[in-house]
């Protein structure tokens, strides 16, 4: 039989050749007539003596829905990691259609294992789906030297690749950034997925800069959750075709792929793997009529599984669900009653459990969804910072946002990264508020940021609805 197809050589790939006692090393793609094990990594061929081995071969990064694998814990006082539901879980997303796993990321909870036990999640994960389905492993620190260190571990334990963050809190600058990721990719020997997510580092990875990482042969990826999907189209444009570049947000994945991107790491999968799925299959074959019907009933999803910090809301509702038990470390914890009503409202808006009593009519359910007013904020809005705080306003005021529309004139997307440039700029927001009385007071503190912030030079307006057009 011939290899598994979806194996890709690695750059330093040697056959080794064995011919009466001469070993002769050749540097090309293997090729052979035997069969091959995807967990070793082995392949024997059928001419008897030669034998191959393909250590260094990973799958290929997937086109279409992955997994922010949350990872299961047990819900006694040490939260043991469950691994017994790990396999479970595994061997679920493989029959949903999932089309990749990355785990140990923030909505695995990384932080909080120890080695052994990242080893032991690894060593599952690989068992369980390793040569069938990509596997992506979160590695980033906020130092170098243990970035490559973590990402040489999960290349021992299999990975395919390894999802790198921006280093955090230390804010380091464009050039930093440069660095940081290329002394990764040239120590590790392990395909990189660049992860910029500006609003948890406060670090934002530039597309210029991005661009210039592009060209190195081990990083091969980006999972963009900058909320900003003005982004990917001039990002295909550039780098091209064989560079993934992934969604980072749920609510805005299925507009991200149908601009040019390849699919979404994705936090709604954990419990609606096979939709998301589907969404993201129908969004590349650029479909957009199929992949919005089957995104909206997720659309509740998508919101409220940040109603507080992920995994919080996530790992409830996987427990709610049977998946999981509800085991979660601190500094996280359970998620508050008061969002109980709305995860299970979400959760049966997508199907993912039984219809609630009470709540359907004519065949659709009523969801408990969060009161909402469309927002355009013009002005100066990134050499003063006043996005940024206009933003720091609705989250910490318990709300949350989606981003519609995004201009700067003029329109070049390739500037300094960390926005410290003076020009008109406009942003069309969606805000939301857990209630009435909760977005009246956002978007009243947001009128005030502006009056305040003269120097933006700002305006907000409240735009209409649907309705009030009408």
């Amino acid at each position: 039989s011939n290899p598994n197809p979806m194996m890709q050589p690695s750059i330093q790939q040697h056959r080794l050749c064995q011919e009466g006692n001469a070993i002769h090393t050749v540097g090309n793609a293997v090729r052979s007539a035997g069969g091959m094990n995807t967990r070793t990594g082995t392949i024997r061929s059928s001419v008897g003596s030669v034998l191959v081995m393909m250590s260094g071969d990973v799958m290929a990064l997937p086109i279409g829905s992955l997994v922010a694998l949350a990872t299961p814990m047990k819900s006694n006082s040490d939260h043991e990691v469950d691994l017994d539901t790990l396999r479970d879980m595994l061997r679920w997303h493989k029959k949903e259609g999932t089309d990749g796993i990355v785990i140990l990321g923030t909505t695995g909870e990384a932080s909080t294992l120890s080695s052994a036990e990242k080893d032991d999640i690894m060593r599952v994960t690989r068992e369980e789906v390793g040569g069938v389905l990509p596997i992506i492993v979160g590695t980033g620190t906020v130092d170098t030297r243990a970035t490559i260190e973590a990402t040489r571990q999960a290349k021992r334990n299999g990975a395919d690749a390894a999802l790198v963050v921006t280093p955090y809190y230390v804010k380091p600058s464009q050039a930093g950034l440069l660095e940081h990721f290329t002394a990764i990719a040239d120590a590790a020997d392990l395909p990189l997925v660049l992860y910029n997510v500006p609003g948890r580092t406060g670090v934002d990875l530039s597309v210029e800069t991005t661009v210039k990482l592009s060209h190195h042969p081990m990083i091969r990826g980006l999972k963009d959750a900058t909320g900003d999907n003005n982004r990917v189209t001039p990002m295909r444009k550039i780098i091209g075709d064989d560079f993934r570049l992934y969604s980072g947000e749920d609510g805005m994945a299925r507009d991200y792929v149908l601009k040019g991107g390849d699919g979404v790491i994705s936090v709604t999968a954990n419990v609606a793997p096979g939709t998301v799925s589907k969404v993201m299959a129908a969004a590349k074959a650029n479909d957009a009529a199929t992949a919005e019907a089957m995104d909206k009933p997720l659309s509740a999803l998508h919101r409220d599984l940040f109603c507080e910090a992920n995994p919080i809301p996530v790992k409830w509702a996987l427990a709610k669900m049977g998946k999981t038990e509800s085991g979660i470390r601190l500094p996280l914890t359970t998620l508050g009653a008061d969002f109980h009503d709305r995860v299970e409202a979400a959760l049966s808006q997508a199907m993912c459990i039984a219809p609630l009593p009470g709540k359907e009519s004519n065949g659709c359910l009523l969801s408990y969804s969060w009161p909402s007013r469309d927002l355009l904020l013009q002005g100066q809005l990134f050499d003063s910072g006043l996005i940024n705080q206009a933003l720091e306003i609705v989250e910490k005021r318990g709300g949350d946002f989606d981003i519609t529309s995004f201009s700067v004139q003029p329109n070049d997307q390739f500037s300094n990264a960390d926005f410290n440039f003076k020009r008109p700029s406009s942003i069309a927001l969606r805000v939301f508020g857990v209630d009435a009385a909760a977005l009246d007071d956002i978007v009243g503190r947001l009128e005030s940021l502006v009056e305040v912030m003269e120097s933006a030079e700002g305006s907000l307006t409240v735009l209409p609805d649907d309705d009030d057009a009408a």
